[in-house]
């Protein structure tokens, strides 16, 4: 572990739970859409209840992964910071 990954974990150690979350809903879009390949298309009032469900989670999933990356970018503005009043000028 470099000095900045440790500086990182003591800081914001839930980064790796934000990292791992991201990677899950990932794994997630690549299944479903490998299940059901049609739900990239306009939703059809013939679409079986289960395709429009799959389209729903793949939504819900979509704004929490921009959750998630918009506290990731907090979070890393507050380590830039940290790291500037750590840096001896």
């Amino acid at each position: 572990m470099t000095p900045s990954e440790l500086h990182r974990l003591l800081i914001a150690p839930e980064i790796i739970v934000v990292d791992l979350a991201l990677a899950a809903l990932h794994a997630l879009d690549r299944a479903l859409l490998a299940e059901h390949p049609l739900i990239q298309a306009p939703p059809d009032p013939g679409d079986s209840l289960v395709q429009r469900r799959a389209r729903y989670v793949l939504r819900r999933a979509s704004r929490l992964r921009r959750a998630l990356h918009d506290y990731r970018l907090v979070v890393d503005d507050i380590l830039a910071d940290s790291y500037l009043r750590d840096d001896p000028l």
